[in-house]
């Protein structure tokens, strides 16, 4: 290892332990390059554009006096021969091959010729594939194929004809790097070159940037200066319980640094791995508000606008996924410049709970302005989603690729419009690189097939996922990047994270179309896996010559599989010490005492001390303790502050409503008060759904029941059977299975039949429908329900009743239909009316059905029919008496007292069945209830509250 302090300008390489070093005999070359005049060439390749830009910070404060120097230029090697070729005009008329377009030119031969790639030549996979080992072949593949395997020599006759079609419009790297080469036999242009160096030279997988490197050792006597530096004994070496912790840990350690003066600029993170500790360590260094420098966590696929674009393309035009257009919806960047939408809530509602459709031959029937709205937001919807699957055909019948960008682009202007003019930069950024990714298909016309809609989807997704953000400007914070990104850069302190087996080195695979075993096969050798293993121990080895202070850090346990790491073979044997995990960090301030973040500082003063001034805090504590201490508060659904504001006494209540509270009351304040409706989603049934099958039967028997009560149709199982059909065809799902659909339509027409039988049986003893879906309290119809209450108020009751008859003596009888079992209504008797308040539709339907009595004297019967089979009693009911009439005014009185007294305490609902208690966890909700049912202000209701047995 050379550390020479006598410059020369002699070709060959020098080796050094740190970068300081490197640098400072790089600056003593310099001047000795210009020591006949300041204006001399000098040019320096560096291995990133990073690295160039610190070393030319480096020359410009060390050169002439800090006075710089006008004569050096920094360059990558790429931009280089970039360079030298645009000099000698070799490639003129003719720009870099971008990866799409190569890809589309290998689709092209797949689809004329497969070959041995018949079976998979369709498949997006297959072009991406070859079209990579095509880039590798654009250097080695040899004159004569035939003595290549069959496979090898399958991609290499595609990689061939390929090629040829693109040589007149487009270069390759390997173009680029030969005529470079090439070119350095000009005195013009090694007179401009003037003295080359290289700073850090990577090892070039590509043999032609090797032989361009080689061209310039050999005509432009370049020199190359490295620095690499084994794990030192005594170097820190951190393990972390994983790469979580390891992150913390590392952001400590930089706002110590950063507090000790160090600039940020100075400090440089390295990652082994982009997945996961990018993004790990640019959310940590935010939240520590630390400015960073780098690569950014999130790329244009990580934005609403790139998922939504990505996930409306892969809808089928001609039937639109509703499910996909509401989650694009819910994500916030669609816009819809031609027409107006509902919000995404509403959305989601009206495709859970769609509106009823209006009757056309009702020409009394007048919807309720709630009712007629939802029409209205669900109309515009649904247009929504036809003109969304119109321009989708238009994307995916373009005749060719610049027809579909610009169909492309009308598509997003149309549906991904800006909502102001005012946009955020990262909105107006994302916006103008999937733009530019849009534009790129132009790029495939006339060299890939005709656009099909999986080639249009699959060359967006790619192009979307291949756009990272920038994050920050040079030398304004914290450098951040990969392992390549650490070499070769000016710093003081260097945080080397990740160096675990499995991720330094990660696992390096061969690449089946291209297997190590032909080298010798090929024009020039390729580097093999055990080559490009040594390649990246040497990188690792210069990024650890990067800063004056180095410090290695890696994870014990992987977040995602659950297992373990054990310390990169690269360090050599080094004695690590083990970090404590965050949470010990919380409480015992290691690694460092400063903490990190603000959450950090507040936890930390928390648990050093109880007296923390934070609303917030306080109010979760206090929330988290009434909760498990069983203690009856706003944090349980004690309202009592807002008494009186929750229920409205002149708005009409269903009597289902008082059963839900009964149920759970704070269900009911979710669902019925707050309108907080769970989305159930209908399209991932298999089968006909227990409400799907109530609500098809019902409207059977009301259209059927109408017609006789109007006297428009006679009595008919022929008819009822035929509205059955009418409604399977309306209903059915092509989700369901069709056995099981076939099954439940058997099921119903004999349960329709049965019903059919007992009221032709029941007509015949003097029974007449006189009232079908009499609706009572709404907007239309007859007015609510009076009941009133023994403290003098008065409920408002609405409804709408499935059937009303009356007998040829007088008597009225309403009845609901009830599609399940009958044990849930076991308990209700004449002595039992509400079933101990949890039964209120009989004796309200029985108050609105005297209105139909002809004489006041006669009885009125309420009840419940059981239209399954499976139904261990026809029908259960009683008369609506006085008595009834009586307990019904007790049992509403103490729910309705309760309700306007803010009682809503949250009762457990039954976890057979999805609802709000899963939601929010059943096993916690009763855990609550436990602690909270006896609870003195509860007292008084706890006879709604008893547990079925």
């Amino acid at each position: 290892m050379s550390t020479a302090t006598d410059p020369d300008v002699r070709p060959g390489t020098r080796s050094f332990g740190r970068m300081a070093d490197l640098l400072k005999e790089l600056a003593d070359t310099v001047a000795a390059a210009q020591e006949s005049g300041p204006l001399q060439p000098v040019t320096v390749i560096a291995p990133s554009h990073s690295a160039a830009l610190d070393v030319a910070h480096y020359l410009g404060r060390v050169s002439n006096g800090g006075r710089g120097s006008a004569g050096v230029r920094l360059l990558t090697l790429r931009d280089l021969a970039d360079e030298i070729a645009a000099a000698r005009g070799q490639l003129a008329r003719r720009v870099p091959l971008p990866g799409v377009v190569r890809e589309g030119a290998i689709t092209a031969v797949l689809t004329e010729a497969p070959g041995l790639f018949s079976e998979v030549a369709g498949q997006p996979a297959t072009a991406r594939a070859v079209a990579e080992t095509s880039a590798v072949l654009d250097s080695v593949c040899p004159a004569d194929i035939d003595r290549l395997p069959p496979l090898v020599a399958e991609v290499a006759r595609i990689h061939r004809k390929a090629a040829a079609a693109l040589t007149s419009r487009w270069y390759t790297d390997h173009d680029l790097f030969t005529a470079a080469a090439a070119a350095l036999d000009s005195p013009q242009i090694l007179k401009r070159l003037g003295t080359v160096l290289a700073v850090q030279p990577a090892a070039d997988r590509d043999p032609s940037a090797a032989a361009f490197r080689t061209s310039l050792v050999q005509h432009a006597g370049l020199i190359q200066f490295t620095a690499a530096a084994p794990p030192l004994p005594g170097q820190m070496v951190l393990s972390a319980s994983d790469a979580d912790d390891e992150a913390r840990a590392v952001v400590r350690l930089v706002a110590d640094k950063l507090a000790a003066g160090v600039p940020g600029h100075r400090i440089g993170v390295f990652y082994s791995a982009a997945d996961p500790y990018r993004a790990l360590l640019a959310q940590r260094l935010h939240e520590a508000g630390i400015e960073f420098v780098g690569t950014g966590s999130h790329g244009l696929a990580d934005t609403s606008l790139g998922r939504g674009v990505t996930r409306l393309l892969s809808l089928d035009p001609a039937a639109p996924d509703l499910r996909i257009i509401l989650d694009v919806m819910a994500q916030g960047s669609l816009h819809w410049q031609n027409g107006s939408l509902p919000s995404s809530a509403a959305c989601e509602r009206l495709h859970a709970h769609p509106p009823a459709e209006a009757e056309e031959n009702d020409d009394d029937s007048e919807l309720s302005g709630y009712e007629v709205q939802r029409q209205q937001d669900y109309a515009s919807f649904m247009e929504f989603a036809a003109v969304l699957g119109e321009r989708l055909t238009e994307v995916f019948s373009a005749a060719g690729w610049a027809d579909a960008a610009d169909a492309l682009t009308r598509f997003v202007a149309e549906f991904f419009a800006p909502r102001s003019q005012a946009e955020r930069p990262e909105v107006a950024k994302a916006g103008e690189d999937l733009l530019q990714v849009i534009r790129e298909l132009e790029l495939l016309q006339g060299i890939a097939p005709a656009p099909t809609p999986a080639a249009v989807r699959s060359t967006m997704e790619r192009g979307i996922s291949s756009h990272h953000f920038w994050h920050g400007s040079s030398g304004t914070g914290v450098v951040l990047g990969s392992y390549d990104d650490g070499v070769g850069r000016d710093l003081d302190v260097s945080f080397i994270l990740g160096a675990a087996d499995g991720l330094a080195p990660a696992r390096i695979r061969e690449n089946p179309l291209l297997p190590d075993s032909i080298g010798e096969l090929l024009e020039a050798p390729l580097p093999t896996i055990h080559e490009r293993t040594a390649a990246l121990k040497e990188q690792f080895r210069r990024l650890l010559a990067t800063g004056t202070e180095r410090t290695i850090l890696f994870p014990r346990g992987s977040l995602r599989s659950g297992g373990t790491y054990s310390p990169s073979r690269w360090l050599d044997g080094a004695e690590p010490s083990h970090l404590p995990s965050f949470a010990h960090g919380l409480t015992q301030g290691a690694p460092t005492g400063r903490p990190a973040t603000a959450q950090e500082w507040r936890v930390r003063t928390l648990l050093a001390n109880d007296a923390v001034d934070d609303a917030v805090l306080k109010s979760s504590l206090e929330a988290r303790s009434h909760r498990r201490d069983g203690t009856f508060s706003r944090f349980n659904g004690d309202l009592s502050g807002v008494a009186g504001q929750v229920v409205d006494p002149q708005k009409p209540i269903s009597p289902t409503h008082l059963e839900d509270w009964v149920i759970s009351p704070l269900t009911y304040l979710l669902r019925r008060v707050l309108r907080a409706e769970l989305f159930e989603d209908v399209t991932l049934e298999v089968q006909i759904s227990k409400m799907q099958r109530g609500n098809l039967m019902h409207q059977v028997l009301e259209d059927y029941v109408r017609g006789l009560a109007l006297g428009t149709h006679p009595v008919s199982s022929e008819r009822l059977l035929k509205l059955a059909e009418d409604a399977f065809a309306a209903t059915a799902n092509p989700a369901w299975l069709k056995h099981t659909w076939e099954r439940d339509q058997s099921r119903i027409r004999a349960d329709l039949l049965k019903s059919h039988v007992t009221d032709d049986r029941e007509r015949g003893n003097g029974w007449q429908h006189v009232a079908v879906e009499a609706e009572f309290g709404g907007s239309a119809g007859d007015p609510p329900v009076e009941l009133k209450l023994s403290d003098g108020s008065t409920v408002l009751f609405r409804g709408k009743v499935d059937r009303v008859d009356r007998h040829s003596d007088g008597r009225v009888r309403v009845i609901d239909y009830k599609s399940g079992k009958s044990d849930k209504y076991k308990d209700l008797s004449p002595d039992n009316p509400t079933a101990g308040g949890t039964r209120f539709q009989l004796p309200v339907y029985g108050l609105f059905a005297r209105r139909f009595q002809q004489d006041t004297g006669v009885e009125v019967l309420a009840e419940y029919r059981f239209l399954s089979s499976a139904a261990k009693k026809p029908t259960v009911g009683y008369a609506v008496g006085p008595d009834v009439v009586a307990t019904l005014r007790e049992d509403v009185g103490l729910i309705m007292n309760a309700m306007r007294a803010g009682i809503f305490p949250p009762r457990p609902e039954s976890d057979r069945y999805t609802n709000h208690t899963t939601l929010m966890g059943a096993a916690g909700v009763r855990h609550i209830w436990e602690q909270l049912k006896s609870d003195p202000a509860l007292s008084d209701y706890s006879r709604f509250f008893q547990e079925e047995k």
